[in-house]
């Protein structure tokens, strides 16, 4: 592929080439129309790597795609295409699988979860350059619950507010990521414990004033629904912070492209 520069720019297809963009960019990408077909790529022995690359792309890609799932409530806090990102460590994680052939390898998040806590999202500013004191989490997988501890929070110390907002307030969320492996017969990637139900349990605080200190606080979350959960499956917990500014005196509209998130724990 090529990125077209200079004063022509046009998308669509001129020729034997094709013009496009992509979401979060202004370049214009060129690539080549043609090449073998889609039953050749399928079937025809030369292209056996091709397809173990393309099967593991994909089950990398339904991975970061569950992942994203067990984000919903602070997913829209990153101005990015983050899932390409979630994409690069699930491709990391499934490397790390040596008993399996390639083009088969296993996602094992259970065995490295280590590897996605820490993942940011963000607005141009990192969660943790915006809530500086560390956070205390918890999560019991017996009763499918988590708790984050929020230290009392004092503007300019330990609250950095990162453009002309008046209130902020927390979002966290509780979901389950499942481990990911290849199913011969369905030549496809599928959840190791097929029974998983990935349901997730949210919560979002009140606003609070970015001038006033923001007493200490608990986030308790449970996932209240049977979701079959298994030794395969992870719980994943994740957190953001969400700005806002007064419409009236009594309401809060939230602001676009302003916040921030990560993924704080997996157990």
């Amino acid at each position: 592929m090529a990125s077209l520069k200079g004063n022509m720019a046009f998308t669509g297809s001129l020729g034997n080439l094709s013009a496009y963009t992509r979401k979060g960019s202004n370049n214009i990408i060129l690539r080549t129309k043609g090449g073998a077909s889609r039953k050749v790529i399928k079937t025809s022995p030369k292209f056996i790597n091709t397809r173990r690359v393309m099967a593991e792309f994909g089950g990398a890609s339904t991975t970061a795609k569950n992942i994203k799932l067990a984000m919903t409530g602070v997913t829209h806090l990153d101005h990015r295409l983050f899932q390409s990102r979630l994409h690069t460590v699930c491709s990391c994680i499934q490397k790390l699988d040596t008993a399996s052939d390639w083009g088969q390898r296993s996602i094992l998040i259970s065995r490295y979860k280590n590897l996605l806590e820490g993942f940011n999202l963000e607005m141009g500013a990192l969660f943790d350059s915006i809530v500086k004191h560390p956070l205390h989490c918890n999560i019991n997988r017996n009763d499918q619950s988590a708790s984050i501890t929020v230290p009392a929070l004092f503007p300019g110390i330990s609250l950095y507010t990162p453009g002309k907002f008046s209130f902020f307030r927390l979002i966290a969320v509780l979901g389950i990521v499942p481990d990911m492996q290849w199913d011969a017969k369905f030549k496809k990637y599928m959840p190791v414990n097929r029974a998983i139900e990935s349901y997730r349990a949210l919560k979002i605080t009140e606003w609070f004033g970015v001038s006033a200190v923001c007493d200490q606080q608990s986030i308790d979350l449970q996932i209240t629904r049977e979701t079959n959960i298994s030794d395969s499956d992870s719980l994943i917990l994740s957190i953001g912070i969400e700005f806002g500014n007064p419409l009236t005196t009594s309401l809060i509209q939230p602001v676009n492209y302003a916040g921030a998130a990560k993924i704080v724990m997996l157990a």
